[in-house]
């Protein structure tokens, strides 16, 4: 893959942006409690393999790209799982307005 400079350059500085992410969300995941557990560990995950991801993509690395969103897609569509439950409710609670 030939990556534009420029390109190359913005890609480092959101891989610089997410490992900050990543490591303000570890606190909280290390100390949630275990009901709240996933979706911190989610919280920090996604910035975490985000990092790896971009740098793969902003050095034009593909085989290190395609693993990296082999780890980074289950982990955005558990996301999106989670926030369709919370937003449907538990069984036997009205649907928030």
């Amino acid at each position: 893959m030939d990556i534009p400079s420029a390109a190359r350059w913005l890609l480092l500085a959101a891989a610089a942006a997410q490992f900050v992410y990543a490591v303000r969300a570890l606190r909280p995941a290390l100390r949630s409690r275990p009901g709240a557990r996933l979706d911190a560990w989610l919280a920090f995950a996604d910035p975490a393999v985000g990092v790896p991801v971009t740098l793969a993509l902003a050095f034009g690395n593909l085989p290190a790209f395609l693993a990296g969103m082999a780890v980074l897609g289950p982990v955005l569509a558990w996301q999106l799982v989670r926030r369709v439950l919370a937003r449907r409710g538990k069984p036997g609670e009205p649907a928030p307005a």
